[in-house]
């Protein structure tokens, strides 16, 4: 089991902070389609994510999922 611990100002909320990590991961060579392909999920739903839409829960599963395995080890 791992842990996490997400420090949030108080204007911000998780959504807000999953946005902004993975707007730091995207690259002019790793696009939104590589790590939509990542995650598990369609790109149109990680698409309306980033721009600020919302989307199920399943998207958060993934991107946890995916965060903890490849940038928090």
């Amino acid at each position: 089991m791992r842990a996490m611990t997400i420090y949030l100002s108080d204007n911000q909320n998780v959504s807000d902070w999953m946005r902004k990590e993975m707007n730091s991961i995207l690259s002019k060579r790793y696009k939104m389609t590589h790590l939509a392909d990542d995650m598990g999920v369609h790109y149109a739903k990680l698409y309306r994510f980033i721009k600020g839409d919302n989307v199920g829960s399943e998207l958060y599963d993934a991107f946890f999922s995916l965060y903890l395995k490849r940038w928090n080890s």
